[in-house]
């Protein structure tokens, strides 16, 4: 059923010829290419929360990993720095795949200056032994 803009207008009139509602209503309404656009970006969402919602309403594992023994003397840090005979890893007793980034770049500061970046990124996934002891499966990232 179609109808025009002014047949459903005469919808929200009153018995007494009175607009029944908000005058500004017609202002507001939604199209039908808003609603489909609305509805097709829900979908994609309910598609696909398989891959994004257990990345951020998972708890954390019983036994977390532990990390490599202390590597940069007084502080918190355990890992090496990248290179041909470092452990690439920040897991102790992972058994599984590990990737690193050494990615280094240029970007332009305040008052057009140069600066530089280096940004140093691993992911590791496979089975470990937590500090509780037990064999656990995870995969970790690192940035």
């Amino acid at each position: 059923m179609h109808g025009t803009e002014d047949q459903l207008r005469s919808l929200w009139t009153g018995a007494d010829g009175r607009a029944v509602g908000h005058p500004h209503f017609w202002d507001r309404a939604v199209s039908r290419r808003r609603l489909l656009g609305a509805v097709g970006l829900a979908s994609l969402g309910a598609a696909t929360s398989s891959l994004w919602l257990p990345g951020l309403v998972q708890a954390a594992a019983p036994g977390t990993p532990q990390p490599i023994p202390g590597t940069l003397d007084g502080t918190p840090f355990h890992f090496f720095l990248p290179g041909p005979t470092a452990e690439p890893s920040t897991i102790t007793n992972l058994n599984g795949f590990t990737a690193i980034a050494d990615i280094v770049g240029t970007g332009v500061g305040t008052g057009d200056s140069d600066l530089t970046f280096d940004a140093d990124m691993r992911s590791m996934s496979g089975v470990f032994e937590g500090t509780d002891g037990r064999i656990h499966q995870g995969t970790f990232g690192f940035v």
